[in-house]
């Protein structure tokens, strides 16, 4: 088995590595968007990923990007470890313990102290993560609603976002981060990342509120016909993070809604009764590893300080 980077992959391998994309995600990552991606943000390593390959076929997978974490000592890149797939009929044949080890390697030879990924803490990855490092240091919390019965009327000022908008958003979350822990992203242009990646559409997942001309809050949706999830919602005020609470209400159109990560730690009051059951935490976890050194999951969290109430998680931190 070699271990390849995303540039030395042929196009012959690209069937396998949707393959595996799909069966382990549902979705697919194109070279489209892998490249709008490298063209437009720093926030991929400069070799993207490892790929496993044996006798021409792709076996498993791990794209890396290098994200800036605010400590409360100060702020540092980690890395950011994404898509960990394997072949459905590779599976236990260690192809990503090989291809995780090889990217410990190349973060810590490019002086990353840090590496973080997101996994379900009931699935059998989550134990190989732990054998090579990683520890839990936060999971979401969760305030779900059944649905209504009647949804309310849209807030006079709320609307979908539009392009144009994506500048102000970067900024005004830039802003409202000042002074947190955590994944606090800076204004760089990663919102039109998205959009000219295909991950994003601006008028259907995301919602402002302005007034006075001047942009007060938005939130992001993840919206199905069975349900809408919202986890990043910033607001310059109480009354604009009500405006965004009641436009997610009115999407769901009797169907269950929800809210997670820092929006329900921010503003506890707005999901404290109302028909809201809420949750500390969920089987969704993200987990970091010290490349220096093994640690204790207490050290993981004195230095991540999850715990702390400036720590600020989006779900556009969720890479």
């Amino acid at each position: 088995m070699r271990l390849l980077t995303f540039d030395e992959l042929t196009p012959s391998m690209e069937v396998d590595r949707t393959l595996i994309h799909l069966a382990s995600f549902g979705g697919t990552f194109p070279r489209a968007s892998i490249d709008a991606r490298r063209r437009r943000t720093k926030a991929l390593a400069d070799y993207v990923g490892v790929f496993a390959v044996e006798r021409g076929r792709l076996l498993g997978q791990t794209f890396v990007l290098r994200i800036p974490y605010t400590f409360p000592g100060g702020t540092e890149l980690v890395s950011g470890l994404v898509a960990v797939g394997t072949r459905p009929d590779r599976r236990r044949a260690g192809v990503a313990r090989e291809i995780l080890t090889d990217i410990h390697r190349r973060e810590k030879e490019a002086g990353i102290r840090f590496s973080t990924l997101w996994t379900n803490r009931s699935w059998g990855a989550h134990r190989l993560y732990e054998e090579l490092g990683y520890r839990d240091i936060y999971s979401s919390p969760w305030a779900v609603h059944a649905p209504l019965q009647l949804s309310p009327p849209r807030p006079r000022d709320v609307r979908p976002a539009r392009r144009s908008d994506l500048v102000d958003l970067e900024r005004l979350h830039s802003r409202q981060a000042e002074g947190r822990i955590g994944f606090c992203r800076e204004p760089n242009g990663y919102l039109k990342a998205a959009v000219a990646a295909g991950e994003l559409d601006p008028g259907k997942e995301l919602v402002v509120v302005r007034s006075g001309g001047r942009l007060r809050g938005y939130a992001d949706l993840e919206a199905t016909p069975y349900r809408v999830i919202c986890g990043e919602l910033v607001a310059t005020s109480f009354a604009a993070r009500r405006s965004l609470v009641s436009e997610v209400q009115r999407r769901a159109r009797r169907n269950p809604f929800a809210f997670q990560h820092t929006p329900v730690t921010d503003a506890p009051e707005l999901f404290r009764g109302n028909g809201f059951s809420n949750v500390p935490t969920s089987w969704y976890v993200l987990m970091a590893s010290s490349l220096a050194e093994r640690w204790t999951a207490g050290a993981a969290l004195s230095q991540f300080a999850t715990n702390d109430r400036r720590f600020l998680c989006m779900s556009w931190d969720r890479f």
